[in-house]
């Protein structure tokens, strides 16, 4: 596969594959396309040549021989992340960092997969220099041992702190969703129910936590336990109708679960924000296209991804040896 291929495949001249590749510029092609071109590049498993590169770069010939390093993605939370636009987003910043240092992402897997033998096998016998766990996880501790035995290197990244002891690189989503419900408040709202996933999720844990502060009641029956998918969120909104709760607000898991709760409190004739203020998490690209804009809170997907990666390879090049924690900020995205 070279840039020619990629570029035929996508409907694109060269030029635009090669400068969303290599990140030259942000708006070297649409959003749509540079998706497309991703796609392509992870299906493929496209690998740029580093001589060729170099030259372009004008660097010395001497470092055209720099080894290229292999990291491979295990996508523990969403075993589809081209349906889930958040960890989408974040591993095409991953691809896009490592592109920049020489690194190719090889390969990407669910923790199904570990489960599998001969997935087990084909793994052990090619082996990458690191993993980027994406998501939250609930592995058994004889998988954490293959993850560590197999790849040495290991990085987490996503909004649930843990406890493993390896690098991670967070946007705490327990604050966050502490921040969502206090806002709600702020803005005098003091029935506020629930959309999403709750067994070990820190999202659910801070919603409850943050009422609590508030001095705000907590009922189960206000909250609907959900997949954090568009369809989620939809059957959510239907079950808090269908119980007829007393809220006026409700505080969604993630911004597909809210996507799909409008739609199903729109369809029984609930509007929002009139009727019912919805507030989610994560602030994904399609948040602010939805009528009404969809007020989120913003995490930084894209450095999420970059500094993952930078920190991973940091490691794999013999750099840090204690295990890192790295937070990023976060922000409340106003809209309607």
């Amino acid at each position: 596969m070279t840039l020619k291929d990629i570029a035929k495949e996508a409907g694109v001249s060269i030029s635009t594959v090669s400068r969303v590749i290599n990140n030259k510029a942000c708006n070297a092609a649409s959003k749509d396309t540079q998706d497309k071109i991703w796609s392509i590049v992870r299906k493929t498993g496209y690998t740029p040549n580093p001589a060729a590169q170099t030259l372009k770069k004008g660097n010395a010939l001497v470092n055209s021989d720099k080894p290229t390093r292999f990291i491979d993605c295990l996508q523990a939370r969403s075993t589809n992340i081209d349906a889930d636009p958040f960890f989408f987003e974040l591993e095409r910043a991953i691809e896009q960092e490592a592109f920049n240092h020489n690194c190719i992402v090889k390969r990407s897997f669910a923790p199904a997969d570990i489960r599998d033998m001969k997935e087990i096998t084909s793994l052990q016998g090619n082996l990458a220099d690191g993993v980027v766990i994406l998501g939250r996880f609930g592995f058994s501790q004889a998988q954490m041992n293959f993850l560590n035995d197999t790849y040495k290197n290991v990085i987490y990244v996503g909004l649930n702190p843990t406890d493993l002891k390896c690098d991670q690189v967070i946007c705490n989503g327990y604050d966050a969703s502490v921040s969502a419900v206090k806002y709600l408040f702020e803005l005098r709202h003091k029935k506020i129910g629930y959309i999403g996933e709750q067994k070990n999720e820190c999202r659910f844990l801070g919603y409850k936590d943050a009422l609590t502060k508030l001095n705000l009641p907590f009922s189960i029956t206000n909250t609907a336990n959900v997949i954090q998918t568009i369809d989620g969120g939809y059957q959510g909104a239907k079950q808090l109708i269908q119980r007829g709760v007393d809220i006026s607000a409700v505080f969604c898991a993630n911004d597909l679960t809210a996507i799909g709760a409008i739609k199903g409190f729109s369809e029984s004739k609930r509007n929002v924000p009139k009727d019912i203020s919805v507030i989610s998490i994560d602030d994904i690209s399609m948040a602010q296209y939805l009528s009404p804009m969809l007020t989120t809170i913003h995490v930084p997907i894209e450095e999420l991804g970059k500094i993952a990666t930078k920190t991973l390879l940091d490691r794999i090049q013999y750099g840090h040896r204690l295990p890192l924690k790295i937070e990023l900020p976060y922000y409340i995205a106003k809209r309607d």
